[in-house]
């Protein structure tokens, strides 16, 4: 008779699952601030890896495969060799893409600890726990590289001399468990305040939400088979660095000045104050749904109308306004079904305002 197997159910897995991809949006966008100023990146969230980055400006493109693991207390190499996290990341190297692979990494929140023997009889066993920013796994002992590579040549199948380790490193990621969103936040708030001195809080907390809610919703596609093409990948699952520049600039742009100084801005006579307030008021709530599709279309086609017919001090900035509004209600009649010429108007007032401040 076969033995009964007892079942240990873990009522924690889902909510431990659902913290380990919440904490992955949130190191995806710490290493997207960090590389923000130097690398033109695609990331690409939860498809060919847990979090994959690709050197756009690359030919052919260079890529590096990430896998995120976490824990409150640590985790060691032997768990990454025996839960198959190392020969996973190592198969990527057999990929049939035209990519150059730059790293390996496999990012950890807490130490990665590292056991080897001290002699060569294998009597003293000393434990070295990795902690430094990022860590090659070719400067382990030659026993660790020895157990890492007896593992990737039995499970990708490949003879052990033809083994590379040198695209490997171990990262340990300054995000906690408990608090990665507040550090995140607080460094897309200094990048932000260096960029743009003059920026608002309220602007900051609304690019900072709008990056995680995208990054989300990309993580969280799962449509596309495991051989989709890239540029249907490219797509769906992934962010590049001009999609984060524009969530910037149209947080900026969108953020409404206080409506004295649109009013003064406009030009127009005082007797035209309530009638500008009715659509600022509008514009105020609508502008808090910088992901509202339907309203960032209208802002981005006035902003291209205003490009194209920029302002000229012979007439009004309300005139301008008024202007701008009915060339685009021409042009996008049925967009533009919510939006009256009053409400377009009070937009390029808005933009211009906020144009006058990026430049300052």
């Amino acid at each position: 008779m076969a033995k009964k197997m007892d079942i240990k159910i873990d009522s924690v897995a889902g909510s431990r699952s659902y913290n380990r991809l919440d904490m992955q949006v949130s190191q995806t966008l710490h290493m997207a601030i960090e590389l923000y100023d130097d690398l033109n990146f695609l990331f690409v969230l939860d498809h060919y890896d847990d979090i994959t980055i690709f050197n756009l400006d690359s030919k052919p493109l260079a890529v590096s495969y990430y896998q995120m693991k976490t824990s409150e207390n640590v985790i060691t190499i032997d768990s990454a060799i025996k839960e198959g996290w190392i020969s996973k990341l190592y198969s990527q190297l057999d990929r049939k893409e035209d990519w150059i692979v730059a790293e390996l990494g496999l990012i950890t929140n807490c130490p990665l600890e590292v056991s080897y023997h001290v002699s060569s009889k294998k009597q003293s066993l000393c434990k070295e726990k990795l902690s430094a920013e990022k860590s090659k796994f070719i400067t382990l002992t030659k026993e660790v590289q020895e157990r890492l590579i007896s593992d990737i040549a039995k499970n990708c199948s490949i003879e052990e001399k033809d083994v590379d380790l040198t695209k490997f490193a171990h990262i340990r990621t300054t995000l906690s468990i408990s608090s990665h969103k507040d550090l995140v936040e607080k460094e897309v708030s200094d990048l932000l305040f260096k960029k743009y001195p003059k920026i608002k809080v309220d602007t900051v907390k609304a690019i900072y939400s709008t990056l995680i809610n995208v990054l989300t919703k990309k993580q969280a596609y799962e449509r596309l088979p495991s051989h989709a093409d890239f540029n249907v990948v490219w797509k769906h699952k992934g962010l590049e660095k001009k999609d984060f520049a524009r969530v910037i600039d149209q947080a900026i742009m969108i953020s409404l000045p206080e409506f004295e100084e649109v009013f003064r801005y406009s030009q127009a006579k005082e007797e035209m104050k309530v009638r500008l307030s009715l659509p600022y008021v509008t514009i105020l709530t609508d502008s808090t749904k910088i992901s509202d599709n339907t309203f960032l279309h209208l802002f981005d086609i006035t902003r291209e109308f205003m490009m194209k017919t920029p302002f000229d001090s012979s007439e009004t900035t309300w005139e301008y306004g008024r202007k701008i509004g009915l060339a685009v209600r021409q042009k996008e009649s049925v967009l533009c079904i919510p939006y009256d010429n009053d409400y377009i108007a009070v937009l390029v007032i808005c933009l211009l305002i906020n144009e006058s401040r990026k430049k300052a």
